[in-house]
């Protein structure tokens, strides 16, 4: 039997056309209905109403689950104390002050290393590089104490970060937003590309994505997490933490196909 789960909407479309010329064959119309139905089945478990049935047979008591707390919120929540401790706002502005960059360092890899956010394999050494470079960590955590502290609206504050971020070749979602997720519980949304993407698709959203990070964009990312937490609100959705982990639970690998 087909595990129609891993086949992408145009295959699935393209098997839904073929099921139908078969309906008129008397000895395949049955083999064509039940293949209908689970094509139908499948579609449905793809889209939000289908995805908040599915997180519910995972986890019956919604974001209140004890399986879901601890398999998705409590370390994410150790994450962000753990960022306060090390990056909050007076911490962070001695650190500067005395241009401790080592110790900077030193505390945004302890948090880097936390979760499992940012890709070890390749966006980790390629960010740790960064930052222990004599001239681009003192301009990243300069920036990142910007985007997180200063007193500007934060829109304008975000996109001067990306305007730092393009600058030291680190032009990416996910480090323009690991940091401002674990700190700020109002403007922290994580961006994984594809994860946003196949969210957006599943959702319906009408958000297009572009891989160059900016304010106008995150505006956009930040009111579709709203609306998506909204959207499953029988769930009971505490904060932009619990809408990161029901878009994981949309997209789990980060990938279109599955």
């Amino acid at each position: 039997m087909i595990n129609l789960s891993l086949i992408s909407d145009d295959k699935l479309n393209t098997l839904r056309a073929n099921a139908i010329k078969l309906l008129d064959n008397p000895k395949r119309c049955a083999e064509a209905e039940a293949m209908l139905d689970r094509i139908d089945a499948e579609l449905k478990r793809r889209y939000l109403p289908g995805m908040i049935q599915t997180f519910l047979g995972e986890f019956p008591n919604g974001f209140h689950d004890e399986k879901q707390i601890k398999q998705e919120r409590e370390y994410k929540l150790a994450a962000r104390e753990l960022c306060l401790e090390l990056l909050g706002k007076d911490q962070f502005a001695l650190l500067l002050a005395n241009e401790d960059w080592s110790e900077l360092f030193d505390r945004a890899k302890r948090l880097i290393n936390k979760t499992n956010f940012i890709q070890p394999s390749f966006e980790r050494p390629r960010l740790f590089e960064a930052l222990q470079d004599a001239q681009k960590g003192p301009q990243f955590f300069t920036a990142l104490f910007g985007v997180l502290w200063d007193e500007a609206n934060f829109f304008e504050r975000f996109q001067d970060f990306c305007g730092t971020l393009e600058a030291l070749d680190l032009f990416k979602w996910t480090y323009a937003t690991y940091f401002v997720f674990l700190a700020d519980s109002q403007y922290g949304m994580f961006v994984k590309p594809e994860m946003l993407k196949k969210s957006l698709e599943i959702s319906r959203y009408p958000l297009t994505y572009d891989p160059a990070p900016s304010a106008a964009l995150y505006k956009g990312i930040l009111k579709f997490s709203q609306w998506l937490k909204d959207s499953i609100v029988q769930l009971e959705p505490q904060d932009l933490i619990d809408v990161h982990s029901f878009m994981w639970h949309m997209a789990p690998t980060g990938k279109w196909a599955e």
